[in-house]
């Protein structure tokens, strides 16, 4: 019983760090997106209809038109007709 009520906070904490951004291209080209991480900054090359993960502990990623978005982890960045959404 003990093992049980130890376990089941032990992996909620796991999955809690499992999640990441997602980043979906819905256009027919390929889009950008420039993700910074700490101290690291990449440049993320979605093809078209690609969807990717990344960002699991949080960054600042710049969108096609430039804006600048800080994400958690938790969230989706939508790419359709050249315009970016965080959902």
């Amino acid at each position: 019983m003990w093992k049980s009520l130890i376990a089941v906070p032990v992996l909620l904490s796991m999955a809690g760090s499992a999640l990441a951004a997602s980043a979906v291209n819905k256009d027919s080209e390929p889009r950008t997106l420039v993700v910074t991480e700490g101290s690291s900054k990449r440049e993320l090359t979605l093809g078209a209809g690609e969807t990717v993960e990344f960002c699991a502990s949080g960054c600042f990623v710049t969108l096609p038109n430039g804006d600048l978005e800080a994400l958690t982890g938790s969230e989706t960045v939508e790419i359709s007709g050249g315009v970016a959404r965080v959902k």
